[in-house]
């Protein structure tokens, strides 16, 4: 058991990341920080269902908040990946 130590949070991350799970660290990190992305208010009317394959989905209540955030979507992405620190979300979806 030799080697270079490393630690644990990265090796947790590589080994997600290894395993297809990636995704999911981000999500919830997402998750966390929800109304510094989206702002007070439209955080209320809509949730994030999902992180997957660089897509953010988020379902949103009310066809005029839908609207309304539809024209925000490329913020919305910018936003994301400032809390995330890196450029995973490259498209936001809505519905």
């Amino acid at each position: 058991m030799g080697g270079t130590p490393v630690p644990i949070g990265g090796a947790l991350q590589e080994s997600l990341r290894a395993q297809g799970l990636g995704f999911l660290m981000y999500e919830q990190k997402l998750r966390a920080q929800w109304t510094h992305v989206l702002g007070d208010r439209a955080a209320q009317v809509a949730a994030l269902v999902s992180l997957k394959d660089f897509v953010l989905q988020v379902k949103v209540d009310g066809a005029v908040w839908r609207n309304e955030l539809h024209y925000q979507c490329d913020a919305i992405r910018k936003r994301a990946n400032e809390v995330l620190g890196v450029e995973v979300v490259r498209e936001v979806r809505l519905r």
